[in-house]
């Protein structure tokens, strides 16, 4: 169906001090219902529709992580006939690693560079809009791809990630992996 971008913040945040914020940089950052994400949360913490796009099939965040191109080649036919020849898993990972080398990253919308760089600067200040405020002590960043809708799809996040947002970079964010909760702090003591 479509990739969704969704975010977490803490409970006792007050979206409405973030309107003009969110606005300026096209966000919706408007309450989800899903108990099947919010079980694996925090107690109460706030689940949210990150942008106000109708999707986010042509995001930027993590449109360089090859992990799917990976898992794709690894359960292939010629892995398997590689396999059968007898090559270890070693031989095979630096195969599969040689050959999504020569492959171009690719995203959805086929951006131009002016115009990923604009994509990229405008999460990454959106990030630092909230978490420079004072009012954020966190904010959590979640890539999947729905094939039902945002209030039941069933989602098992594999893990999160922390980190603080001045070791936030744009081949960072360019890298995110589905299905990852990031979540990012300040630099400051909150």
């Amino acid at each position: 169906m479509c990739f969704y971008i969704t975010a977490t913040l803490p409970k006792n945040t007050i979206l409405e001090d973030f309107r003009n914020l969110f606005n300026k940089y096209n966000m919706a950052f408007s309450p989800l219902e899903n108990t099947k994400v919010t079980s694996q949360l925090r107690p109460e913490e706030l689940y949210l529709q990150a942008t106000k796009d109708y999707c986010d099939c042509a995001t930027i965040l993590g449109s360089y992580n090859q992990l799917k191109s990976y898992q794709k080649l690894l359960n292939s036919k010629k892995v398997k006939t590689l396999r059968k020849k007898k090559w270890t898993e070693k031989q095979i990972d630096k195969w599969i690693n040689e050959k999504l080398n020569n492959i171009e990253p690719k995203h959805g919308n086929k951006l131009t560079p002016l115009e990923e760089k604009e994509e990229l600067s405008r999460w990454l200040d959106l990030l630092h809009g909230l978490l420079d405020s004072k009012k954020v002590s966190r904010i959590g960043l979640l890539k999947h791809w729905y094939t039902r809708g945002l209030h039941d799809e069933e989602i098992r996040i594999k893990r999160t990630e922390r980190a603080q947002i001045n070791a936030v970079t744009s081949d960072f964010l360019l890298n995110l992996e589905e299905d990852v909760l990031y979540e990012f702090f300040p630099s400051h003591k909150y």
